[in-house]
């Protein structure tokens, strides 16, 4: 008769001393994985090196590099239309743009394709310049570790600060802004990098 206890299909000892074995590596794993991700991911922190170049497309799909926006400071905004605290900081940019000895400010939008940043934004237009990062592969190169985050980078192409914005709204206030610009000054009045 089947159906006895008797009956039920034996697991061979190997096979469940095997199942154990996988358990515990793949325990081991994930917990290797989160203290690396933890310890920020293997990102290599850029702050005092070259700034990576790259050509990302505008809103309108024109290919725009980094260079296009110097000589001068820049500072490039990271964030993205999924990000709740990211959209609401439009006017703020526009507001510090337009402060004397201002970096040129410019909006990288991170993670999510052409199509969908542009619906998203629907066709209005924005203070600074926005460029779609689809990838997230030029956040990743500047360190980027969270959104909303700025890289600050200087007249001579040094990326001075690399920052993420930790508030409850995604906004800095105006003096956490000035403090940054003040680091791209005197980066400036440094002069350029030893055989630069």
């Amino acid at each position: 008769m089947s159906g006895g206890a008797g009956d039920r299909p034996r697991v061979p000892r190997a096979s469940a001393g095997r199942g154990l074995l996988w358990l515990v590596v793949l325990a081991v794993l994930v917990v290797g994985a989160s203290l690396f991700l933890a310890r920020g991911g293997g990102i290599v922190e850029p702050v005092g090196r070259p700034a990576p170049q790259f050509t990302l497309p505008d809103l309108a799909g024109t290919a725009t590099s980094l260079s296009s926006f110097g000589p001068g400071d820049v500072a490039l905004r990271f964030g993205s239309v999924n990000c709740t605290i990211c959209d609401p900081d439009w006017q703020v940019l526009a507001r510090w743009q337009a402060l004397p000895g201002a970096p040129r400010i410019v909006a990288v939008e991170v993670g999510q394709p052409p199509d969908v940043v542009r619906v998203q934004l629907h066709a209005a237009s924005y203070p600074v310049p926005v460029l779609i990062d689809a990838s997230g592969g030029v956040a990743a190169e500047y360190g980027v570790r969270n959104l909303p985050a700025f890289a600050f980078i200087d007249r001579y192409g040094r990326i001075v600060a690399v920052q993420s914005v930790v508030t409850r709204t995604g906004i800095w206030p105006d003096a956490t802004w000035l403090r940054f610009v003040a680091r791209l000054h005197r980066a400036d009045a440094a002069g350029p990098p030893a055989g630069g």
